[in-house]
């Protein structure tokens, strides 16, 4: 997940009076931005602060609207509707008219645009997803045939030898790619991408391109979508050159079949890719619900990966963008990244025994010190945003606070305003940091260059009161060289019992007390993203299963013990996995799995062969040169890998039975998950969720419900299948799903009977430690018989 994206202050603007309560307190901040070319926004490409050349004319939003004829009347005022799911509604609009459309009677609520972050051949047998591609001894071999494997990311390379056929052809259906514009009137640019023999059908191609002929990547500044889409669906299983480890620190060039292919190779692919922001997500999960409901006869099995994920928000399933993804969880399933925010403590929780009493914690940078960017270097830099939700309507004070170290006290308070509406009050240093409609402030100047900002109202959808403090700050170097003014936040209580909760969105700061009495440290309890807490969503989790990889430069690289301090141990938990227990009473993620510290996958290509970026031998672990291109596989770690691994395997289960929906699926993850040693007794159990993902148990578990009619897709005429593994060179397994009890029979291959049993419930093992080597025939329930060998 990238850290380097600040986010920018967007205040000091006025505003009109009308539909401000109908908007979030990010949105309002979020439209100061798109009005102002005085504040420096920071600039991915170049790395740099610089001011915006130009502003957008158009914007993307959220629409819950209320009445039969709300999308009419939106339309009539020059709303461009979008999609549509439930009652909430896609839509483009002019930046000028934000205010006047919110304002109308038919919306209840409007979001703007806000950024979202971007959050394996060990893995398939940790979790079983091997025994599922070989059909060991299950009633066929599934590998995703059939299913649709949708993905939201960004940095794709679509034409990767992993998302190919074996003609050459492309796997991917369709791919949707949506960026940002400041040249367009709707703000955004939007582009349909085809495989050519459907391209070739095609009468009208306005806006629709080739895959297989324009399509090169998204993004050459990152991997993470190659990545993503490769472990959940990568299908090239051909000679690769790959590093194997020799020693422990040793490694050698071996060429032979990939063993880094993914969990669905044979899913069709559809990905929605660009710019990542809530709305383009939205609508590129949009897009993938349409392809699997529409492209074919009949609607087709989907499942959807998004790893990505903001901190900014309630951390509860009421936003507009938490509501859209519930809806669209209601006819696919969706696979949301927790998040890799838990090293930091970047949740805060209050409560209080009376009423005006007071609880305070300071903010503190991630990265301390000096922080260099391309043309500025800012000293102990504090960006961000922090939002404090009561739990109901009850309103608090909130103050950010400037406290001297020195002097062991308070040296400036800025309070927040109670219910502003959203009407914010912006603070600055002035200088570089002029901005229009600030107040310039010396006590602040003489702790901080920057700016801060304030608001406060209460969400029309819950009621709960919340406050807003968005800031950047860099210390003094005259008067605050040695860092002893610190930023922080105070809140003062209105009633006994009142609990306030702060969510930090995780990018470069934290909640900390200094070791300083009076103040309160943080919380990594609350870490979890915003968007995987919406309702009808799969949350996913890290653990550990391995922190030592081979490389293609002859070195086995790695995670070591140090000072005693194990990062990865196997096994558990990833630490920085992020988790919560939620204001609606969930705790989430609802199941970790393998996401750390190496998991190998497919490489955006163009990304490597960028010197800018510095990837060598050193940091790849496979690659395969055809022609003039050269393909490449390599690790990385995160809950943004753990994702995909659960999404994938989901895809098998949809190919086993493609009617399951999320309540079915979340019920099997939760019935079979893997609660070992591991997960009983290390770590926080609200970061476990239900435990290990198991994909295969999960599989026997999707045949057993089907033998027993619970999704009403099994018939009289047909007949289940047994199911036999080995347990050991002379032990095996049978199981036998929907059975209450069998008979079970073993024969050697001229006939003769060695053994016999009678079995109770779907699952019996079986010992053939007397039985002399060779091939056995297994009947069970007077069905086929099936050949086993015992060594």
């Amino acid at each position: 997940m990238k850290k380097f994206l600040l986010t920018v202050l967007s205040l000091g603007l006025a505003w009109t009076a009308h539909g401000q309560s109908k908007l979030d307190l990010q949105s309002q901040m979020e439209l100061l931005r798109m009005r102002n070319t005085s504040i420096p926004t920071y600039n991915s490409r170049t790395r740099a602060y610089e001011p915006q050349t130009s502003l957008p004319k158009g914007t993307m939003a959220m629409v819950e609207f209320k009445g039969n004829d709300a999308l009419q009347k939106l339309e009539e005022e020059g709303v461009k509707v979008l999609r549509v799911r439930g009652n909430i509604a896609i839509v483009s609009l002019p930046v000028a008219d934000v205010e006047r459309v919110a304002s109308l009677k038919c919306v209840s609520r409007m979001e703007l645009p806000r950024r979202v972050y971007q959050k394996m051949d060990v893995v398939r047998k940790e979790i079983g997803v091997d025994k599922i591609h070989q059909g060991l001894d299950l009633p066929q071999a599934y590998t995703g045939k059939g299913v649709v494997t949708g993905i939201v990311d960004g940095s794709i390379e679509a034409n990767h030898i992993n998302f190919l056929k074996s003609d050459g052809t492309t796997r991917f259906g369709y791919i949707s790619k949506i960026t940002k514009s400041t040249a367009t009137k709707e703000g955004y640019l939007y582009q349909n991408y085809y495989p050519q023999a459907v391209m070739d059908t095609m009468a009208h191609k306005d806006e629709t391109y080739s895959i297989e002929k324009d399509f090169t990547t998204d993004s050459e500044k990152s991997f993470h979508g190659t990545h993503t889409t490769g472990i959940m669906a990568g299908g090239y299983r051909g000679n690769i050159t790959y590093a194997k480890r020799v020693t422990d620190s040793t490694s050698v060039q071996t060429v032979g079949p990939n063993p880094f292919y993914g969990c669905a190779p044979e899913s069709e692919l559809v990905a929605s890719c660009g710019d990542l922001q809530d709305m383009f997500i939205a609508m590129g999960v949009d897009d993938i619900v349409n392809y699997a409901k529409l492209s074919g006869k009949e609607p087709k099995p989907c499942v959807i990966n998004l790893s990505l994920g903001s901190n900014v928000g309630a951390h509860d399933s009421t936003s507009v963008m938490n509501k859209f993804l519930a809806e669209c969880g209601k006819d696919v399933i969706i696979c949301v990244a927790a998040g890799n925010e838990a090293t930091y403590p970047v949740a805060y929780t209050a409560k209080f025994d009376q009423p005006e009493q007071i609880k305070q914690t300071l903010i503190r940078p991630m990265s301390e010190g000096e922080f260099k960017m391309t043309s500025k270097t800012y000293y102990n830099l504090r960006n961000g945003q922090v939002a404090v939700y009561s739990q109901d309507s009850t309103e608090f004070e909130m103050q950010v606070i400037i406290y001297n170290g020195l002097t062991k006290a308070i040296a400036k308070r800025y309070t927040v305003k109670n219910n502003t509406n959203g009407q914010p009050v912006t603070i600055s240093s002035g200088g570089d940091y002029a901005i229009s409609g600030a107040s310039t402030d010396a006590g602040f100047a003489k702790a901080f260059d920057g700016y801060i900002g304030l608001a406060s109202m209460k969400d029309p959808e819950t009621g709960r009161y919340y406050a807003l403090a968005q800031f950047l700050t860099s210390d003094n170097q005259v008067t605050n060289k040695d860092g002893h003014y610190k930023l922080g936040l105070l809140f003062k209580s209105k009633k006994a019992g009142q609990r306030i909760d702060a969510y930090g969105d995780a990018q470069f700061v934290y909640f900390d007390n200094y070791g300083l009495p009076r103040f309160d440290k943080g919380s990594r309890n609350g870490s979890i993203s915003d968007m995987a807490c919406a309702k009808n969503v799969i949350s996913v989790g890290s653990y550990n299963v391995r922190k030592h990889w081979p490389c293609l430069d002859g070195w086995v690289y790695g995670y070591n013990v140090k000072n005693g301090i194990d990062e990865y141990p196997d096994g558990e938990a990833t630490r920085f996995s992020s988790y919560g227990t939620i204001a609606d009473g969930r705790s989430l993620p609802n199941i970790c799995a393998p996401g750390a510290a190496a998991i190998i996958s497919s490489y955006n290509g163009y990304f490597v062969d960028d010197p800018a970026n510095g990837v060598t031998d050193a940091g790849l672990q496979g690659k395969l040169k055809k022609g003039n291109k050269t393909y490449y596989w390599a690790q990385t770690l995160g809950t943004s890998m753990a994702t995909p691994v659960v999404a994938g395997s989901i895809a098998l289960w949809l190919q086993a039975n493609p009617r399951l929906k999320y309540e079915d699926v979340f019920r099997i993850i939760q019935k079979t998950a893997v609660k070992d040693d591991k997960v009983l007794h290390t770590g926080d159990p609200v970061q476990w969720g239900a435990g290990k993902f198991n994909a295969y148990d999960g599989l026997k578990e999707v045949l057993r419900e089907m033998a027993a009619g619970i999704d009403g897709v099994k018939t009289v005429a047909e007949k289940t299948e047994p199911v036999i593994t080995m347990t050991g060179d002379r032990s095996f397994r049978v199981f036998l799903a929907g059975a209450k009890q069998f008979g079970l029979r073993v024969y050697t291959v001229s006939g003769q009977l060695v053994h016999a049993q009678q079995c109770v419930g779907d699952e019996a093992d079986v010992n053939a430690t007397s039985w002399g080597k060779g091939v056995y025939l297994v009947q069970v329930a007077g069905g086929v018989s099936k050949r086993i060998i015992i060594y």
